[in-house]
């Protein structure tokens, strides 16, 4: 009976060590694709954000890390990327996080220009409801072009809401909590921006 148990306890050790080998194996030869495959998304979300035209550098090896709990998503680091040409500053873009939206957290990609004016936002991730929250997507509405421009006005803090709440930007039929949540994501990246522009276009890169 013992002897039983004990090679059975043997070749469930030796399978569990099989399939963790199989796994760690699999990950192994698919973390380049993986790699790839995600520095493929960040390109093209930095082409649509920040055009190629504008810029001289290395966008992509320019990246470095940020934190603020208050303005760019709490417990989140976010990176950065620099565009400079002939070495003066053109624009970045910065990732943050809203944890306001009616099915969670919301990433972005923010870009502003030297001049702390938006060049555009994207969407990351989200876990909106489709047919309603989901509309913050590029790819079912032009809802995110109406940030193209704008820029954050210290005297003028409420024009960064929904029209609902006496903001400049529109809401969706039905749902109000995904727009509002990311308009002030969006405002929050903005204020932090001015408050540490110098700062962030002198960081040096250290992504690895």
């Amino acid at each position: 009976m013992i002897t039983t148990i004990s090679r059975n306890a043997v070749l469930l050790a030796a399978f569990a060590i099989v399939c963790t080998a199989s796994v760690a194996t699999i990950n192994l030869l698919t973390r380049p694709e993986i790699d790839m495959q995600q520095q493929r998304a960040l390109l093209k979300t930095l082409d649509q954000l920040i055009p190629k035209t504008s810029y001289d550098n290395d966008i992509f090896a320019s990246c470095f890390m940020v934190q603020d709990d208050q303005l760019l998503g709490k417990g989140k680091v976010q990176p950065v990327f620099v565009a400079t040409k002939n070495n003066l500053p053109v624009a970045l873009m910065i990732e943050t996080s809203t944890f306001q939206g009616y099915g969670g957290e919301i990433d972005l990609a923010v870009g502003i220009n030297a001049n702390g004016q938006l060049t555009g936002v994207q969407v990351l991730k989200h876990s909106e409801t489709p047919g309603l929250g989901d509309k913050i997507q590029s790819n079912k509405s032009n809802w995110l072009q109406s940030f193209s421009g704008k820029e954050y006005q210290e005297l003028y803090p409420k024009r960064w809401e929904v029209k609902k709440n006496g903001g400049e930007f529109d809401a969706f039929t039905g749902a109000t909590i995904t727009p509002r949540a990311v308009v002030l994501a969006v405002k929050d990246a903005l204020i932090y921006f001015s408050k540490n522009k110098q700062s962030l276009f002198n960081h040096p890169a250290d992504c690895e």
